[in-house]
């Protein structure tokens, strides 16, 4: 048999047809279909509206709250995504319509969820930053992943209506609406820098997803029509553009993950104090003459103990000022926890040799465990 016989199945030409299988083109009906769907739900209306504003009213309190089960459930009731979808499948048919109405519900949408975010944060006085809000204010190069294939698997969905079950998972997968409910409470407290990093997290999955979800439908056949250059050429650029933009973004992004992963924050083993209990620590250790608050940690979920404090102290610490310490702290968590506290014995330094008079005493000061 020839060899080109033999290997017919390893032609370009089977290749296609594998590839078809398996990214099959929509016929003309599920085209139609498709569009009108992602056309109807990509329209800024007031059913859109009163949803995305109840879905960052929920975020919101869940990020106040510190609570990621209400902040799973503001993602799916967000409809934020759908715009996002509809600006994909808008890029690469040509469709200015589509694109000109899912631009405007992202942007609608997005100044929404900013000042309902902002009016949360005054409404909540009181409430410091929760690790959730911090989370979403810095982002890293993995986020970028996440969102480009959670817009892979939206578009996907979409194109094949027997998987639209899957859309739901999508939406939990990346987040949309806590991004820019963190970024309005951040802002209504006046912490510029998790307002930025949390609209660089929404700008990042907002790019990602449309590119993702674009390059799915023109994997399915989608396509600008050939005598509609014009329309061809200008969502041509805007796809560059937006490639740009991401590529841009891999920046900060990435240099973001290296220093969470230099600082041991990708993986952290303890966390913050809340500051109400530090500043309440802080006040009542400043009544005991020669005893000093020097640092306190809450456990993470491997941590041993639930709080750990350190003190230091140039004379012997009072038993009855531990017992009062750990009960402080019972009482502002709300349950009884274990509490392990450090104390640091201060100590003296010898002179200084000359070399080293530059140097404060109290920088070499020894220290001694007990």
């Amino acid at each position: 048999m020839p060899s080109s016989l033999a290997n017919d199945s390893d032609t370009p030409a089977s290749a296609n047809s594998k590839w078809r299988r398996l990214f099959p083109h929509l016929e003309r009906a599920d085209r139609l279909a498709l569009v009108e769907n992602l056309k109807e739900a990509s329209q800024w209306s007031m059913n859109f509206g009163v949803m995305l504003g109840c879905s960052v009213i929920i975020a919101g309190f869940g990020l106040i709250q510190d609570s990621v089960a209400v902040i799973i459930g503001a993602m799916l009731v967000a409809p934020l995504m759908t715009p996002l979808i509809g600006t994909g499948l808008a890029l690469v048919q040509g469709n200015f319509k589509l694109l000109a109405d899912a631009s405007r519900a992202m942007l609608f949408g997005s100044l929404l969820s900013l000042a309902l975010g902002i009016v949360l944060r005054l409404l909540t006085p009181g409430h410091e930053v929760t690790m959730q809000i911090a989370v979403r204010g810095a982002p890293n190069i993995l986020d970028l992943g996440i969102a480009f294939f959670a817009g892979v698997a939206a578009g996907y969905a979409m194109a094949r209506p027997k998987m639209s079950g899957a859309l739901p998972g999508v939406a939990i997968s990346v987040a949309l609406v806590p991004p820019l409910a963190a970024a309005g409470i951040a802002l209504g407290s006046a912490d510029w820098t998790i307002a930025f990093g949390a609209l660089l997290l929404f700008a990042t999955n907002m790019v990602a997803i449309i590119l993702g979800s674009a390059l799915v439908f023109r994997i399915h056949g989608i396509k600008t029509p050939e005598k509609n250059r014009t329309a061809a050429v200008s969502m041509k650029r805007i796809i560059l553009g937006l490639g740009f933009v991401l590529v841009i973004m891999t920046a900060p992004l990435g240099y973001q993950l290296m220093d969470q992963l230099r600082q041991g924050q990708a993986k952290p083993n303890s966390l913050a104090l809340s500051e109400k209990m530090w500043n309440q620590l802080d006040k009542r250790l400043e009544q005991e003459p020669g005893i000093d608050f020097l640092a306190g940690a809450r456990a993470s979920s491997q941590g041993p103990e639930d709080v750990t404090l350190v003190i230091t102290a140039n004379r012997i610490v009072p038993g009855a000022l531990i017992l009062e310490i750990d009960n402080m702290i019972d009482k502002e968590l709300g349950r009884d926890i274990e509490v392990k506290i450090n104390v640091i014995q201060q100590g003296t330094v010898t002179p200084l040799p000359d070399s080293d008079k530059s140097k404060s005493p109290t920088d070499l000061a020894p220290t001694i465990n007990e």
